[in-house]
């Protein structure tokens, strides 16, 4: 008996890609940077739970060093769970920067916006992106003794 022919495959239709080997290998990269960025959300909301678990600590702490201790931890949590997520603060407390309408929002009424103002709560950001602005005050009068 003669050999039975093998079927001929048959050729791709016209404009239709070979997808094949491309997406077979680019698969586990995808996959990969896939299962990184959900380890870091999971570690994020970890930090976010344990901040809420301690601010509960917080409401009912008895005395004030403990409330401060508490309070610490949460600062903690919330910095931890910023910092996978990819955010930065902006500005130090207390410090003196030259005022960028871009980067702050100005507390308090005036006809026109200082070169230099105080920052009194420090701003957010990811990459590049200015999420939540600093926000800073006019610098007062220097107090005298």
């Amino acid at each position: 008996m003669p050999a039975a022919a093998k079927p001929k495959a048959k050729p791709p239709a016209r404009g239709a890609s070979k997808k094949g080997a491309a997406r077979k290998r680019a698969a586990p990269a995808a996959s990969l940077a896939g299962a990184l960025a959900e380890a870091a959300w999971a570690e994020a909301d970890l930090a976010l739970a344990e901040a809420l678990a301690y601010l509960d600590e917080a409401q009912g702490a008895g005395d004030q060093a403990a409330y401060a201790d508490v309070l610490e931890l949460v600062a903690q949590s919330l910095s931890r769970a910023a910092r996978k997520r990819g955010l930065a603060r902006l500005g130090k407390l207390g410090a003196r920067e030259a005022y960028d309408a871009n980067l702050h929002d100005l507390n308090g009424a005036g006809s026109r916006p200082p070169k230099t103002v105080r920052v009194e709560a420090r701003g957010v950001a990811r990459g590049g992106d200015v999420l939540v602005k600093t926000r800073v005050g006019r610098l007062g009068a220097p107090k005298r003794p």
